[in-house]
Parts: C-alpha cells; structure tokens; sequence
C-alpha cells in the first residue's frame, strides 16, 4: 500500500487513546503488503537524517517555490510544519503512488547539504504529494510524528494482529519491526543471546531503605549504559536502545580487541574522565555521542569503560544465574581496572559517602540472589544517589513534546532571578502529568515573545517548583540544574518570590 493509506490511518491514530491506537494499527496491517515497514517506521526505528527545524523549513521552501517566510508563519501559526503546510496545500494535489518503502527511503535520507541528491529526490517527491501526505511525511521526516505511536503502541498493535502475547518477551531480543518479519513470515522471532544479537537492559529502583538479605555494591558511574559484545576480532557497542554506536568509540573498541580473552557479552558504564583519570562531567560525554569527527571527539572527551555485569561468555548464557555467578566469573573475565568499584564489607552510608568523595555520582545496591532480568526495572537493583533540592523557577522557552504529547509543550526552558534580569539553569522535561502540560501549553500560548527554529520564547509569568539532586558550576561559570523533575506548577507565587542565583550558588558542586 502508499503513503497515502498510511497518512490516512495516523490522522485517525492523532485523535485517540493508546488502546485505540493498537486496535487501528492491528486492523489496518492486513492493507499493507510490507508490514515491516509500517511498525519499522511507526516506531521511528531509521536512520538519523540531520535534519533540524530551521534547514526543514528551507528544504519545504526551495521545493514548493515558496518564500521561506511564508512556512515559518505556517508554522507559527499551526506550530507545526506538518500541519502547517497541509493547511496552506489543501486541495492543491490528489494522492501520490508513492510506497511504503519509498517513504521510509526518503524519511531515510541524509539531509546534511541541501547540494546533495537526497535534495531533489525529497523536492520531486514532496511535489507529488497531497496536503494530508505532506503533513506526515514532514512529521516523520523530522522524527516528530506526534500521533502518540511510541513504540510500546506498534507492539501492542502486533499482540492483536498476530494473536501473540509474548510479543513483550520477544522485545527483550528484537526490535519490532524484526518481531513483525519473523511473525508475518510464519516464524517465532529468534530470542538467543548471542554475538551482535542484543538484549534489553535490566533496570533499577530507587533505593528507599528496604535491602535484599544478601547484596552487593558498587558505584553508580554518571555515564552512559552499553552492552559490548566480542568474538574475535568483531567488537560491537550498543547503546541503551539497542543502537550500535561502535564508531563512537574506536578507544574503547581497541581495549576491548587488546583484552586477552574472546567469545564474552558484558554491560558496562562509559563514562567521562578528566586527565587525571576522575570522574568528569557528564555533558562532556556529548562530544562522543554527536560529534560528526570521531578523532577529534576521542582527543576532546576521553572515556573509560568499566563492566558490572557479565551476560555471556564463551556461547553459555548466564542471564539465568545469580548476581553472585555472574560476578564471579566476571572476576574471571576481566582485570580489576575494568570492573566496576565496588565497596566489599561497607555499610551502605560508608559506601555512598566513599562514592560521593571520589566524585562518582553514588551507588547500586544489588541483590546477590537475582537472576538478570531483560527490559525490567527490578527490585533486585537500587539506585542511591544524592538527596535533592527543591527550588521554584520560572519558564523562559519551550518546545513540543512527542508521541502522545507531541501537540502541547513538552520541555521547559527554566531560570531564576539574578537582580533584576534571569539566569537560565537548564531545562525540565519530567515529572508534569498530562492535564500538568495542557494547563501550561494554554497559559503560555498566550505569552509567547518570539520564536526562533523549534523553540519558543515567553515573558517570564509562570512559576514552578522544580526538583534536582545536585547544582552544577562548569568551567565557563554556568550553573545549571542536574536531573531537574518539576514538583508542581506554582498559580500560587509570583515571579518576584522565586530562587535566586545567589541562593544555587550556595550549593554548587
């Protein structure tokens, strides 16, 4: 089936909830003679396009023979491209015949330099297309679908397509569009542990006091999670999603490749380092994730990877043994320098206080008796990190949500007072509910200043109180806001009552 078909059925998807959604998507899979790529693309499982909100209006423009102000007042006044241009287009074409699969090409596309090919081909397609295409095309193009199709929706769809209720378990190994290949093929979807096959993560609780009988602790590193795989001279790096990142990391790669031992899958921390080898700001580790010059990102941010848990070795599978196996041969595995620290004969505070000093950001206590549970935030694992502090702020810009909350603001600027002008301390994205967003999306509608890309800017009128566990101070001076949750929306205080820069600077680390 086309594009059309597919923009057809996520104008219906926009309007309902995530269990209609599934049943709309489940109902409307037999059209689609490439399934695959419908959950492919529904789950926004593609290739990163390098496209960004100022350069799409550009590319639209330049296609369509419009003036670039002419989109960027469709967007402001739809806050949205998508929808924007199919208002300014409706009626102006039929549908396309363009495919499935060439929509997921083109949403594929690399659209760094507009002198490119990929160019043309997106101006020759996007000519083709009715109003109601172009708004989901340019949705997907710009990862934006804003229909609420996270990707727990494409599974749920398939558990009612395929009548299959284990589609969650096979998730732990598959993406989903490799489930609905293996499915629409007649096949159950391969779930082994093997090299350059991954599993979801096990995940972590807060700690709030209660213990296992028996447990174990080590230090909760401020990196990134990854699951490394190595057979032979193959060395393969995934991130959290499951993403293989490997160039990311020619350093940790040549480690790896210099270890003497083979065949092993590990889950590990990498994290930043100062050249004295202690723990660096987290915000450094950017440089690996999105800089374009690979060598010049290594020679800017070094890194080092420690492992804290051992999935595999030499083809036997251990997610099936305790935490006290696994470590075990673990210790087997890998020298000390590579293994996460860990605190043998503490108690907990001395552990947590000795993480905190060595600038690590605090500690994992770990049931010895837990099996290793894939894709599930479990008990057997606690997180114990610095206690937060709570501060009332004011909201300076926003930008759109996704998935279901992708037509109302979804994160927040934020800043606080420094005389009689505002300091911004970093943005806030969790911790509002949806009837939170909504409240807020039409309060600051109506104070919008300006506008620039996909941000918007507000008269500073509404408060909130906003949680964190630590305030930063980098070199350049900045302070800012580490893992900031917003507490409640403040109707009750005035601008003029909130934190003041004088009052975080009491307790930057």
């Amino acid at each position: 089936m086309t594009l059309a078909r597919f923009a057809r059925m996520c104008e219906v998807l926009e309007y309902q909830t995530p269990s209609q959604k599934a049943s709309t998507i489940s109902m409307n899979l037999s059209s689609f003679s490439d399934k695959t790529t419908v959950i492919k693309i529904l789950s926004k499982d593609y290739a990163v396009n390098n496209i960004g909100s100022k350069r799409a209006i550009t590319w639209v423009a330049q296609s369509l023979g419009l003036f670039e102000d002419e989109v960027s007042g469709a967007v402001t006044t739809w806050a949205d491209l998508g929808e924007g241009m199919k208002q300014m287009l409706d009626g102006e074409n039929t549908d396309s015949s363009i495919s499935i699969t060439e929509f997921h090409d083109l949403i594929s596309l690399n659209c760094s330099r507009i002198a490119d090919n990929s160019f043309r081909l997106f101006s020759e397609a996007l000519r083709k297309m009715s109003a109601l295409e172009v708004k989901w095309f340019l949705r997907y193009w710009l990862r934006k679908p804003r229909n609420g199709c996270g990707n727990n929706v494409p599974l749920k769809a398939m558990e009612l397509h395929f009548a299959d209720n284990k589609i969650g378990e096979y998730h732990f190994y598959n993406s989903a569009a490799e489930i609905c290949k293996a499915l629409d093929s007649g096949r159950k979807p391969e779930c082994k542990l093997t090299h350059g096959n991954f599993v979801s993560s096990m995940l972590a609780k807060s700690y709030t006091g209660s213990l296992p009988t028996q447990y174990y602790i080590d230090v909760k590193y401020d990196g990134n999670r990854y699951q490394i795989h190595k057979k032979g001279e193959s060395v393969i790096i995934f991130n959290r999603k499951g993403k293989v990142v490997t160039e990311q990391f020619p350093d940790v790669m040549k480690e790896v490749l210099d270890l003497q031992v083979d065949d092993f899958i590990i889950d590990t921390e990498i994290y930043p380092v100062n050249a004295d080898g202690t723990p660096a700001e987290h915000k450094m580790l950017g440089k690996r994730v999105h800089s374009k010059d690979k060598a010049k990102a290594v020679e800017e941010c070094a890194v080092k990877m420690v492992a804290f848990d051992l999935l595999s070795w030499n083809g036997r599978v251990y997610l099936d043994d305790s935490l006290r196996t696994r470590l075990y041969h673990l210790g087997d595995l890998l020298p000390d320098e590579n293994i996460a620290k860990s605190f043998p004969e503490c108690t907990i505070q001395s552990a947590y206080n000795q993480a905190i000093s060595l600038g690590f950001e605090g500690i994992m206590i770990k049931d010895m008796n837990m099996t290793y549970q894939p894709g599930k935030r479990s008990k057997g694992w606690l997180k114990h990190k610095p206690p937060r502090f709570n501060y009332d702020v004011v909201i300076t810009s926003a930008k759109y949500g996704e998935g279901k909350r992708g037509n109302v603001y979804g994160t927040f600027g934020i800043a606080v007072k420094d005389g009689n002008s505002f300091v911004d301390v970093g943005n806030v994205g969790t911790g509002f509910s949806d009837e939170d967003l909504t409240q807020l999306h039409n309060s600051l509608r109506k104070i919008v200043d300006y506008y620039e890309g996909d941000t918007y800017y507000f008269l500073p009128r509404v408060v909130l109180e906003v949680t964190c566990d630590l305030v930063t101070n980098d070199a350049n001076g900045n302070i800012g806001l580490r893992f900031p949750r917003c507490v409640r929306i403040r109707n009750d205080k005035y601008v003029s009552d909130i934190d003041t820069l004088e009052s975080l600077m009491e307790r930057t680390a």
